[in-house]
């Protein structure tokens, strides 16, 4: 599979980075499994689950390898039996309750484990506004340049519900103490944090 550019495939080679020392990595909210095959590396073990079935579809479609497998599911029913190096949320956290999640994943990790967030938030202060305004230029520049892809044209269930960034940092602080949310250039936020 070919990864498409769009706002959250941007964020990929930063994910590539932080599980670079990963065996086993859970995708969750893998919508088509793009991330999963950029990941792939023939050597780690990447589970994507998704409770769309056209996405999980597509994705089980295009695997090849018995190290990647996908699964129509939710995270709140998923039981996997086994722990992960990685937990890896790229815009999908925000079509889950954050706070159990986060909490399940805690629970899913090896011992060296570690939980990345790809998010997406509303401004909730004058300095989250500032920054936001800030983005627009570049972020529609790349877009054009790289020829985004919507999660419409890739029929990807897309929720733009989304919770304020006065939620987000709450969350962060009580679930993953220690964890810095940074802001990606393309409308996103990020958060890194090990067990």
């Amino acid at each position: 599979m070919t990864v498409y550019w769009n706002h959250n495939s941007a964020y990929y080679p930063w994910i590539q980075r932080k599980t670079a020392d990963c065996r086993t990595i859970l995708d969750v909210g893998c919508g088509d499994g793009s991330l999963a095959f950029f990941l792939n590396d023939g050597a780690k073990r990447i589970t994507g689950i998704d409770s769309d079935s056209y996405c999980i579809g597509k994705a089980s479609a295009a695997k090849s390898g018995e190290n990647l497998t996908f699964s129509c599911r939710s995270f709140e029913e998923y039981a996997p039996g086994m722990t992960f190096d990685a937990i890896v949320f790229v815009a999908s956290i925000h079509h889950m309750d954050m706070t159990k999640s986060l909490k399940k994943a805690k629970s899913l990790l090896s011992s060296s484990g570690r939980i990345l967030i790809v998010g997406i938030a509303k401004p909730a202060t004058i300095m989250d506004w500032i920054l936001e305004v800030s983005r627009v230029i570049p972020s529609k520049v790349a877009s054009v340049l790289h020829h985004m892809y919507t999660p419409e044209e890739l029929k990807i269930t897309t929720s733009y519900d989304f919770p304020d960034m006065k939620v987000i940092r709450s969350i962060v602080k009580k679930e993953l103490p220690g964890a810095e949310i940074h802001y990606g250039l393309h409308y996103r936020y990020l958060v890194e944090w090990s067990v």
